[in-house]
């Protein structure tokens, strides 16, 4: 006879994603004695599963003592949403953008205080392909890393200049050999989870040569946006203001 499944499960951990479950958009705060009562257990029970959840970065506890989603639960449906998305449209833009520009190309997503390289196309004749999938490098380096922070709203002139041409070039900066362009990516509500990016080696007039991609590269970016915001109708002119603004 099979074992009951409820056999199998670990209590702390349902009790623990229980309470992750109760936090709403309408209801983004709640106090331990109202999460103890929906979740039906002991405020002393509840408040070691919120202590355990915090210290993993699933919650947090304001001024007012009332505890809110924490941000690893952001990062964790920004990693569901992005491996969703990869094979199905992605990887797609990224090959379509480098055969039409004849260079590598590459999509980067933010983790921390840093940028990971998670998707990687190489452009057969390209001279740049060094770079490798799951390469982690600085995110206030390189030109995808600032268009990622820009997007979020990061202060500063040279941040209110990225969001104003909607795009940004470096040369050596992450990489003494390398140079590069960004453009900002949205997914779901339009929120920034990445960049994509064309890399060229660190040569005389590459930075001419990168800026006049800049066009066809974010009506890339403008075209994968729309295809992860999951919200078909009207995401033009949701994408219009996402574009103006560039602020979560």
């Amino acid at each position: 006879m099979s074992a009951n499944p409820e056999s199998t499960l670990v209590t702390a951990a349902t009790r623990a994603l229980a309470i992750l479950d109760i936090f709403t958009m309408e209801e983004p705060h709640l106090g331990l004695s109202e999460i103890a009562r929906r979740v039906r257990l002991a405020k002393s029970t509840t408040l070691r599963l919120l202590k355990t959840l915090e210290s993993s970065g699933y919650a947090v506890q304001n001024d007012n003592a009332q505890w809110r989603l924490g941000p690893a639960t952001a990062s964790l449906g920004a990693r569901y949403q992005i491996a969703f998305d990869i094979r199905e449209n992605i990887e797609p833009a990224l090959r379509t953008l480098s055969d039409s520009i004849g260079e590598d190309t590459s999509f980067f997503v933010r983790d921390g205080g840093r940028r990971i390289r998670l998707i990687k196309v190489q452009y057969p004749n390209a001279q740049h392909n060094r770079a490798t999938v799951g390469e982690s490098m600085p995110l206030d380096r390189g030109a995808a890393g600032k268009v990622i922070l820009a997007a979020a709203g990061q202060q500063g002139k040279l941040y209110d200049e990225i969001r104003a041409r909607g795009y940004h070039v470096t040369v050596g900066e992450a990489k003494v050999t390398s140079a590069s362009i960004g453009v900002p990516v949205f997914g779901s509500r339009w929120r920034v989870i990445g960049a994509l990016c064309i890399g060229a080696p660190a040569e005389a007039n590459v930075e001419i040569k990168l800026a006049g991609f800049a066009s066809q590269l974010k009506r890339a970016a403008e075209a994968l946006s729309a295809a992860l915001s999951y919200e078909s109708d009207g995401a033009a002119q949701r994408l219009i203001k996402a574009r103006a603004t560039w602020h979560p």
